[in-house]
C-alpha cells in the first residue's frame, strides 16, 4: 500500500462512520500508524463541525491532531 493524503470528502466520510471508508482507514493505519491531512482539509472539517453541527465529532477530529 502507498502512503496517501486524505482529502476532505474521505475524512468526512470516515468521521461519519461510513463502513467501507472506515475499513480502508483501519487497514491503512495498521501499515502507516497515522493519517496524512493537509492543513486545508483539517480546517475545512473543523469549520464544518463548528458551524453546521456544533460538537458533533469534534472530539474525533481532536484525536487526529498531533
Amino acid at each position: 500500500m502507498k502512503a496517501v493524503m486524505l482529502d476532505t470528502d474521505i475524512l468526512s466520510e470516515f468521521l461519519r462512520g461510513n463502513p467501507s471508508v472506515t475499513a480502508n482507514v483501519e487497514r491503512y493505519l495498521l501499515e502507516f500508524r497515522y493519517l496524512n491531512l493537509s492543513i486545508i482539509t483539517y480546517y475545512e472539517i473543523l469549520n464544518g463541525l463548528c458551524t453546521k453541527t456544533p460538537g458533533s465529532n469534534l472530539e474525533d477530529l481532536k484525536t487526529l491532531s498531533p
